[in-house]
């Protein structure tokens, strides 16, 4: 745990985080470097942008052409493509992701676990960015919960959970689920709000 802490308290003390993923991702588009460096490079723009909710935009569709079921180290990229999307990045900055994740996992014919790989990477990029998801394509995605393999349907139902939380009203009215006062008082929150806790 110690030397987790201590990595990411060094990207805490970053002078200037916005240069510095900025310089990266230019040396990171002109490298030559193994695949391997390249994806550590990823990941360290990816951990920058998320520690301090930095506004890259041009990062996304750098890793996006990275994102398909063949590339090596495929859970990699993706994990780094998720953990750079935060509430800060504009909804359609973010939308690119989740199509090509629909389009080259989420595809009848693809192996189990490559579906199931896209729903949940589809999942956490929604859990940190809602608004990229649009209401059809979601109601495609949901579909998933009766597929064949039990991986899949899980993915698929781990999905409509979280917008049973987020924003139920981007579910078919079957799958909203019975909710909670408290989750009919919430609104979809609009892009560049921020909810301020009252009587602070």
């Amino acid at each position: 745990g110690g030397v987790v802490a201590v990595r990411f308290a060094a990207l805490q003390l970053l002078n200037d985080p916005q240069g510095f993923a900025e310089k990266l991702l230019a040396q990171l588009r002109k490298s030559t470097d193994k695949f391997e460096v390249k994806l550590l490079m990823i990941s360290l723009i990816s951990r920058v942008i998320a520690t301090h909710e930095l506004l890259v935009l041009n990062y996304y569709p750098f890793v996006q052409k990275y994102m398909q079921p063949h590339q090596m180290k495929v859970t990699a990229i993706l994990a780094a493509a998720a953990q750079a999307v935060h509430p800060l990045v504009p909804p359609d900055a973010v939308e690119p992701l989740i199509k090509t994740l629909a389009n080259h996992f989420i595809v009848d014919g693809r192996q189990d676990e490559v579906i199931a790989i896209g729903l949940n990477t589809v999942r956490e990029i929604c859990l940190r960015q809602p608004l990229a998801m649009d209401k059809t394509l979601l109601e495609d995605l949901v579909q998933y919960k009766k597929h064949k393999d039990k991986g899949v349907v899980m993915a698929a139902r781990s999905l409509i959970s979280l917008f049973r939380q987020v924003d139920s009203e981007m579910l078919v009215k079957k799958d909203r689920g019975k909710l909670s006062e408290e989750a009919k008082a919430r609104r979809r929150a609009e892009f560049g709000k921020e909810s301020v806790a009252g009587g602070v």
